[in-house]
């Protein structure tokens, strides 16, 4: 008999929700880390959320997942992202104290009674079709009926700085090359990836009265249904921009930058670059939004956001304080590039479990993904079918049209990535109705099909969803001056609030109000909706239809370039081909068949 059911390794954001996940599900539970400081620690920019992001968070909080909690509670500063366009891809993001963060994670561990072990996981135990737990530095086995791993970016990580690379998943922590070693003895198929971060400056070196001050948002906002009070705006962030001098700097000092020196072979991610790829790609550019964002509450350490390099140090130096208000800055931790192995495309399934093994499963950062919000679903998803599996449930999968999670899995696991796969709204086609203030709706019956929500969780949601049911049948039935109140919630200019005065709804009630902002969305974008679902029916219906007759995809100009590029690397002979394509975004799809529609009939007439 194995001493656990699920056995979790790293204690990263990925790990944290598996085990969480596994425990829910009732599964006695073993997360094993390298260092029980750094649960669930931010390696990078100190935030959770942004576009599709803080959607995905409220998704973890809707599957019963302790991210969004955390995030509420650690919050220092809170945007809402993308406000110019329609609420439909909003993106809610919140400024967090890193150490508080940590700390509201790992008490959730303890309190689903997680069991957490300091130390190193050498390698895994058993034979691949059925593993039977793993092997620490020290010799000691810790059997489990089945292995999740998270490991981050710790497998063989490499930190490069300058001339210098050493060992190493992060910042003064150790490299995974024994286990990473394991797998590849074990055949998976794995190659490289890369992610950076950024100089780190102490707060007292910088001369704010040369920056601006980065707006903040008083809206009332939670990451969880549960959290008690609203998201307080608490610190102060600040914008800064590069000069001429900052970017001569680079372009100087490029053959000092191991990723210009061919010393670093991962691929790194194309919408987070490195300052010298932003410099290199956009050579004629100047004036790059820089983020000065504090670490913690009146921590004496702010984070750079968007200077993520590599270069030595003193060049480092000499970039920083080439920024406006940065003269005399004083650099507390250098920034770096990582290394990392992670598994290649098909080697797991939409259940996050490895196809060559019965038992062993996969999240965050090893699936392809980059972000603390993308491994810490993928996380959730990957413990909780670790779960059913030990417990003999039937495993299940997300659906795409029904949260970004599915669109992340099915992603990942049917397209691949060919770099660290970053979740946008422009990667759904249903993304009118992925919004955040509906996340809880949209996952509810997955969340009851995966088992992870408590009596108490799903209590809470029944009574929310009483209220929506209330308020919809209230909004459809009221006609104001002959006019139907449900006509008139379509209205671009109106908004919950409006809808709130005239059926007499207390505005300072913020879970009635958020609840009636999702009636008032929910029939904003129904008839948007309906389409989306209609397209995504008509593709997959018309998934053999040829492109041969298109010769140079530039002449499409309502796909992205990254898109026509890759559709004229590839050439795909169908639509179904060109949708496999990794760079080809669902917003790109759409736009092909119309474009091919709007030929045809061109062609007819």
């Amino acid at each position: 008999m194995s001493e656990y059911q699920v056995l979790v390794v790293g204690g990263g954001h990925a790990g944290v929700e598996a085990a969480f996940a596994a425990s829910s599900l009732g599964c006695k539970t073993v997360l094993i880390t390298p260092s029980i400081s750094k649960i669930a620690f931010m390696s990078c920019n100190p935030a959770i959320g942004g576009i599709a992001k803080g959607t995905l968070v409220r998704e973890i909080d809707g599957l019963g997942g302790a991210a969004a909690e955390s995030a509420d509670r650690s919050a220092l500063q809170f945007r809402m992202l993308n406000m110019k366009k329609g609420p439909a891809v909003w993106g809610p993001r919140a400024q967090s104290d890193v150490n508080e963060y940590s700390k509201a994670q790992s008490q959730k561990l303890k309190e689903a009674r997680v069991h957490v072990i300091e130390g190193l996981v050498t390698r895994i135990s058993g034979p691949t079709d059925r593993v039977s737990g793993v092997t620490l530095t020290d010799g000691t086995n810790i059997s489990s009926d089945a292995v999740v791993l998270a490991a981050g970016t710790f497998l063989k990580g490499i930190l490069h700085r300058g001339t210098k690379s050493w060992p190493g998943g992060r910042r003064g922590d150790v490299s995974a090359t024994a286990l990473e070693q394991d797998i590849r003895d074990r055949l998976f198929h794995v190659k490289r990836f890369k992610t950076g971060t950024s100089p780190r400056i102490l707060r007292n070196s910088i001369d704010k009265t040369a920056l601006s001050q980065q707006e903040s948002h008083d809206l009332k906002f939670r990451f969880s249904w549960a959290s008690k009070e609203m998201i307080r705006n608490r610190e102060e962030c600040w914008l800064t921009r590069t000069t001429e001098k900052t970017e001569s700097i680079v372009k100087q000092s490029l053959g000092h930058s191991p990723l210009y020196s061919g010393r670093i072979n991962g691929t790194g991610p194309r919408y987070c670059p490195s300052f010298e790829d932003k410099v290199t790609k956009f050579p004629d550019r100047t004036g790059h939004p820089i983020h000065l964002e504090p670490m913690g509450l009146s921590s004496r350490v702010m984070y750079l956001n968007g200077l993520s390099t590599s270069l030595p140090e003193e060049i480092q130096d000499r970039i920083v304080r080439s920024l406006p208000g940065f003269q005399n800055a004083v650099i507390s931790a250098y920034g770096y590039s990582v290394e990392y192995t992670c598994f290649e495309t098909g080697e797991f399934d939409e259940t996050l479990k490895l196809r060559a093994s019965d038992n062993l499963f996969v999240s965050g950062q090893i699936l392809g993904t980059s972000g603390y919000e993308e491994a810490a679903a993928t996380g959730l998803l990957a413990g909780a079918n670790a779960a059913r599996k030990v417990l003999g449930r039937k495993m299940v999968v997300p659906d795409r049209m029904n949260s970004y999670l599915g669109v992340m899995v099915n992603d990942l696991v049917m397209r691949g990535t060919d770099e660290p796969y970053r979740l946008f709204s422009s990667r759904s086609e249903n993304r009118l109705n992925l919004r955040q203030d509906n996340a809880d709706r949209r996952v509810y019956s997955f969340a009851l099909d995966l088992g992870t929500l408590s009596k108490g969780q799903i209590a809470d949601y029944e009574n929310r969803d009483r209220l929506y049911e209330s308020y919809k049948k209230t909004v459809e039935n009221k006609r104001i001056k002959g006019k139907s109140l449900s006509d008139i919630c379509k209205r671009p200019e109106v908004s919950h609030v409006d809808i709130a005065q005239k059926i007499d709804l207390d505005a300072g009630d913020l879970t009635k109000m958020g609840i009636l902002e999702t009636v008032v969305l929910d029939l904003k974008y129904s008839g948007y909706v309906k389409r989306a679902e209609k397209r995504y029916t008509v593709r997959k219906r018309y998934g053999n239809v040829s492109l041969r007759d298109i010769e140079n995809y530039s002449t499409v100009k309502t796909i992205t370039i990254e898109a026509r590029e890759a559709l004229n690397t590839r050439k795909p002979r169908t639509l179904s081909e060109a949708e496999s394509i990794p760079a080809v975004r669902q917003a790109d799809m759409d736009a092909l068949v119309l474009y091919l529609m709007n030929r045809s009939v061109s062609r007819e007439t």
